[in-house]
């Protein structure tokens, strides 16, 4: 029961507030040597991102010498090593939705199973979503654009299993780690009030950074995606097939938010 009563809060709140790599090496000696120079660039396109790398290589200055004067020939050895060539790393811009994105990269039912039934998704932005977060988070959450809620659960609620997706998204990576610690402290600290401790749970979800405990028959998956912090609340009474729902639940969320930071129609 409590979770549907802190998911029911979350939902009023939210309705209520409705109203550059570069990089280059080239050494030269006293004999001819060869070196060689990479250079990279990177570039970032749409929110999807983008990356292009390139190289070019040019000869040592010449010393002069003659060709009988190569160590080969027993003339003068060269002390500077042999120039060595990097590979380079493309440096791809983070995730990113805005407020409409955000709309569309919460769950549908399908996503879930057919049984699952729920309404539309919540969606607030800007003050409504600062006043919102801060109350998930007990953080200040500067930078927040946008906050979302979707909700669902079996048809008929014959065995009580409850889906609840929460989504924020902020300007900056950093702002959305902060708010994502507080959010998994906030739910640890709301698990240990109502007597039972949180156990840690191990999901591969596929986001940036994960914390999953469980809370009795609830399953919790805070996570951040790039700039968006996601909240992934599972009520389910079946122990055996409870990890794999979870995981399943968090994977599906991560995919959603990735497809449409990169311009991709999630439902497609």
């Amino acid at each position: 029961m409590k979770a549907v009563a802190r998911g029911t809060a979350v939902a009023v709140a939210l309705t209520l507030s409705l109203t550059a790599c570069e990089g280059g090496s080239a050494q030269t000696g006293k004999a001819a040597t060869s070196g060689a120079a990479t250079n990279g660039a990177v570039a970032g396109g749409s929110a999807s991102g983008g990356a292009a790398t390139g190289s070019a290589t040019a000869g040592a200055p010449t010393t002069g010498k003659k060709a009988s004067d190569s160590p080969a020939e027993g003339g003068e050895r060269s002390s500077a090593p042999a120039a060595t060539q990097q590979p380079i790393t493309p440096r791809m811009p983070p995730v990113w939705v805005d407020a409409t994105g955000l709309y569309y990269a919460l769950p549908t039912e399908r996503n879930i199973g057919d049984v699952f039934v729920g309404g539309d998704p919540v969606l607030v932005q800007d003050g409504a979503a600062r006043s919102a977060c801060s109350e998930e988070t007990k953080t200040q959450c500067a930078g927040v654009q946008a906050a979302g809620k979707k909700e669902m659960e079996a048809r008929g609620n014959a065995d009580k299993t409850r889906y609840e997706f929460t989504l924020f998204t902020f300007e900056t990576e950093a702002q959305a780690g902060t708010a994502m610690k507080g959010l998994a402290e906030q739910r640890r600290k709301s698990s240990a009030e109502d007597g039972v401790p949180a156990k840690p749970l191990t999901v591969d979800s596929g986001a940036d950074a994960t914390e999953a405990f469980r809370d009795g028959d609830v399953n919790h998956v805070v996570m951040r995606i790039g700039t968006v912090v996601a909240d992934v609340l599972v009520h389910i009474h079946a122990d055996d097939i409870a990890r794999s729902n979870v995981e399943h639940a968090a994977v599906v969320q991560v995919a959603r938010v990735k497809s449409v930071s990169s311009g991709i129609n999630p439902d497609r």
